[in-house]
């Protein structure tokens, strides 16, 4: 069986790495702190809290893995390309839709600034009139 190399799969070992740790340093933990004469509900729901736990990682590290070697999302290449291949109307609306995006953001960012000078000037409105009171 060969292991892939590619970032989907790093991430499930990592998972995978980290579901075995836990188990590990959960057991580790429940034998140090356990009373040999009572066992209690807590112990019992924190072993069922561990290896839960522990059977989401492995299955979200599978669900990872199996995703495939780096499947999201096209390239540079290809994106370069289809902007290539738009006809002047495609290319004119993909320009148009980016300036407008542009603007939204410029506009909340103008928004953001202007209250935050509206807070500011409250604040130093209150400081000073509680300064002059005294």
């Amino acid at each position: 069986m060969k292991i892939r190399q590619d970032m989907n799969a790093r991430t499930a070992m990592v998972y995978g790495g980290a579901a075995f740790l836990l188990v590990i340093v959960g057991f580790r933990s429940i034998v140090a702190t356990i009373d040999p004469d009572h066992i209690g509900i807590m112990t019992y729901l924190s072993i069922f809290a561990i290896l839960l736990e522990f059977i989401l990682l492995i299955f979200y590290a599978q669900s990872i893995y199996n995703l495939g070697p780096d499947g999201g999302g096209s390239s540079k290449a290809e994106t370069a390309k289809s902007i290539a291949t738009m006809d002047s109307k495609e290319l004119s609306q993909l320009t148009a839709a980016v300036i407008k995006v542009s603007e939204m953001g410029e506009g909340l960012s103008n928004l953001a600034n202007e209250r935050l000078r509206e807070e500011v000037k409250k604040e130093v409105n209150e400081i000073l009139s509680n300064a002059i009171k005294k």
